[in-house]
């Protein structure tokens, strides 16, 4: 079954100046449910960019996207963000600082809904918010009350990516989620990302700088190159896929040299 269907998605910026780009150049792409898509591409490739596009952060110049077997393309942001889950690179987005752990998930279990006078958090949805937050293993169960501005950037990205699940969304996009923490707590959270996608039978789509990661993670990896894919490959040929082989096939698809440091670095 079909989850996601991007059909010649095309996205250019500052139309009509001399700063004219093209980012996105007729994208097709289809995701499988369950599938897990980990994405690759140097600078102004167009990764960010057809993830804001899904998700309804920009209007799209042309083309079409569907979302289980829905037509989602002139849905606004806040329509698709029910059927969406993103979780950012930033680990400050995504939560509200000021208020609890617990209020937190409560705003973002009840995303979508109609609003009530009813606000308060009820017995049951305690124990599921305590039971969801155990199972990240970073000892936060104890401290729902707290408040989430005090959490360090690897606690806060695991609480977002509990968020952004909490309602089983149609799909979850990952931008870079784990790029701006340090090595060891990048792993930590990676691992929770796969852990909780298994586990929930996600359909996902992860921007990543980190050609490894790329290639352990999911089940498919595709490469974005000037606003078009240039490689997709998937299954055991993935897994036997080494970064020296993802920097010849950029080299074979491209024409020139992968130059993006810091996905060299990573």
């Amino acid at each position: 079954m079909i989850m996601l269907k991007l059909q010649k998605v095309t996205k250019s910026f500052n139309v009509g100046t001399v700063n004219e780009k093209c980012v996105l150049k007729q994208i097709n792409l289809e995701l499988n449910d369950g599938d897990f898509v980990t994405v690759i591409g140097g600078n102004g490739a167009g990764k960010s960019t057809m993830l804001n596009m899904i998700a309804g952060v920009y209007p799209m110049d042309s083309g079409i996207i569907t979302l289980d077997g829905e037509n989602v393309s002139l849905y606004p942001e806040y329509k698709r963000a029910q059927l969406i889950g993103r979780v950012f690179q930033d680990p400050m987005m995504g939560t509200a600082a000021d208020m609890q752990i617990i209020e937190n998930l409560a705003i973002a279990k009840r995303r979508g809904k109609k609003r009530t006078l009813h606000w308060g958090v009820t017995k049951g949805e305690k124990d599921e918010y305590y039971n969801a937050v155990k199972e990240l293993g970073l000892g936060l169960e104890e401290r729902l009350t707290s408040k989430v501005g005090l959490l360090s950037g690897g606690q806060r990205q695991a609480l977002t990516l509990l968020m952004a699940t909490l309602n089983k969304p149609k799909l979850l996009l990952l931008d870079e989620h784990t790029a701006a923490l340090d090595p060891a707590t990048s792993a930590k959270v990676l691992k929770l990302t796969q852990q909780i996608i298994e586990r929930e039978h996600l359909t996902a789509l992860m921007v990543t700088h980190n050609m490894k990661d790329a290639i352990d993670v999911g089940n498919r990896l595709i490469m974005m190159y000037d606003g078009h894919i240039i490689y997709d490959v998937r299954g055991e040929e993935k897994r036997n896929l080494t970064v020296a082989d993802l920097l010849k096939k950029f080299e074979e698809a491209s024409g020139e040299e992968f130059v993006n440091d810091r996905m060299l670095l990573g």
